[in-house]
């Protein structure tokens, strides 16, 4: 099993709207028949700094999942409102699951 960390930091003055796009993401993600990411709110580092967590079986579940995400406009086009929020682009980070 794998975590999929994502970490966004928005532009000065747009952490609220980030916020709230970062949870429909995430309700479109489930919506779409993916596991729902956990969303994290920074209480350190830079301010406003948001972060999601999605647990998949393997790597290659998550890479086949791209292609299914990248077609599906319900996710996309949240994302594309996401993108012009953000300071740079998100960070991904994929941890293995180690019991």
């Amino acid at each position: 099993m794998i975590a999929v960390r994502r970490t966004y930091l928005p532009k000065p003055g747009t952490g609220g709207k980030l916020n709230t796009l970062v949870k429909q993401a995430c309700d479109a993600m489930q919506e779409a028949g993916f596991n729902k990411p956990t969303l994290y709110k920074a209480w350190h580092g830079s301010h406003g700094a948001l972060q999601t967590e999605q647990l998949w079986d393997s790597i290659s579940d998550y890479e086949l999942s791209r292609v299914t995400v990248r077609k599906t406009p319900e996710i996309t086009s949240v994302f594309d409102q996401i993108y012009p929020l953000l300071a740079k682009t998100h960070n991904t980070e994929i941890f293995e699951i180690s019991n």
